[in-house]
């Protein structure tokens, strides 16, 4: 999932302006892939254990002494669509813990990279809520 520009986007309850860009990157923790015995090809493959990364992207466009930092954890919520209506929106919401925060200094400014996991509540919920507005 990748949303550009995303409208009102909140960390546990705190707003967070000028977010150019959020990302949600599936991966897969472990593989389990197995070769037949009639030839070199895969015959068998599964995902048993997978990861959900969220990476967020701001604009910042003045000091700021105060952030998130590895290890705080929280819901991150946001909301999305295609278009200027309110029809075809939905909000998204996940519950992350913060991984990584990074600085990128670029010709159009500072931009803030928070990078975080998702968190399932029980293991085998999908830590990712889209529901349509």
């Amino acid at each position: 999932m990748l949303v550009l520009g995303p409208e009102s986007v909140e960390f546990e309850g705190e707003v967070w302006s000028g977010v150019e860009s959020i990302a949600v990157d599936r991966t897969a923790k472990r593989e389990v892939v197995e070769v037949g015995d009639l030839g070199p090809h895969v015959v068998f493959a599964d995902v048993p254990e997978r990861r959900v990364n969220v990476k967020v992207v701001r604009r910042i466009d003045r000091s700021e002494l105060e952030s998130v930092k590895p290890g705080d954890e929280g819901e991150l919520s946001f909301r999305a669509g295609f278009g200027r209506t309110d029809a075809g929106w939905s909000r998204v919401s996940v519950d992350v813990v913060v991984t990584r925060v990074a600085h990128d200094f670029t010709p159009e400014g500072v931009k803030r990279v928070v990078t975080m996991v998702a968190v399932s509540a029980d293991g085998s919920t999908d830590p990712v809520l889209v529901e349509e507005v």
